[in-house]
């Protein structure tokens, strides 16, 4: 059975220790767990012990750097079991730490993707750009189609287009093929559907998009 030889502070993290045993395994672990567990030097501990210790502060771990995450700013499910895997958790403890999450209503899918959608929109993007931003979190199809209902219910997006114009192009009259060209692809590359481009256009000056 392993003797621990040492504990010592670990300062790449908060409230970390460095559990060195005897055997030439040495364990990173919270203080939280130091205590419950009552660790210290000359104790042996048995490999079932040992794996308990570990299990019990990689949970405390990555429940409180997730969150310190969420607290900073919102996440979908899918961004922040990524933004865990990127740290190195393994995927038991993050599917564990997301469930707890989903159940306290501190991840919602549904408030996260309404609440991107409308900053998208107010920074005029369009609905494909929107819808693309939404699948890239996993959003279900069936809830961005609501989603972009809703978000868009007070202004059609040829509206918005028309309005930007207004602000972006005030001298665009349509008279040279190439600036109207530019403009229209200005709008593609900002998730516009062409023939909401199109239709913005005939309503503003009555330019047609050849």
């Amino acid at each position: 059975m392993p003797k621990i030889l040492e504990i010592k502070k670990y300062p790449k993290f908060k409230d970390s220790f460095k559990v060195v045993l005897d055997n030439d395994f040495s364990v990173v672990i919270d203080a939280e767990t130091i205590v419950k567990f009552a660790l210290k030097k000359d104790l042996f501990i048995s490999d079932l012990e040992l794996d308990s210790v570990v299990k019990h502060s990689g949970s405390n771990r990555i429940m409180s750097y997730a969150l310190y995450l969420i607290s900073h700013k919102a996440y979908s499910k899918k961004s922040l079991t990524d933004k865990l895997l990127e740290k190195g958790f393994v995927s038991e403890d993050i599917e564990r730490v997301i469930k707890r999450f989903i159940e306290l209503n501190y991840v919602n899918d549904e408030n996260f993707a309404k609440n991107l959608a409308e900053y998208l929109k107010n920074k005029s993007k369009g609905t494909f750009y929107i819808k693309n931003e939404l699948k890239s979190h996993n959003i279900e199809d069936s809830t961005i189609a609501v989603i972009l209902a809703d978000v868009f219910k007070d202004i059609q997006p040829y509206s918005q287009i028309i309005e930007l114009i207004k602000k972006k192009y005030p001298e665009f009259d349509g008279k040279d093929a190439s600036e109207t060209k530019k403009i229209a692809n200005f709008f593609l590359r900002r998730g516009f559907a062409a023939e909401d481009i199109s239709k913005a256009f005939r309503e503003y000056k009555n330019i047609t998009i050849l």
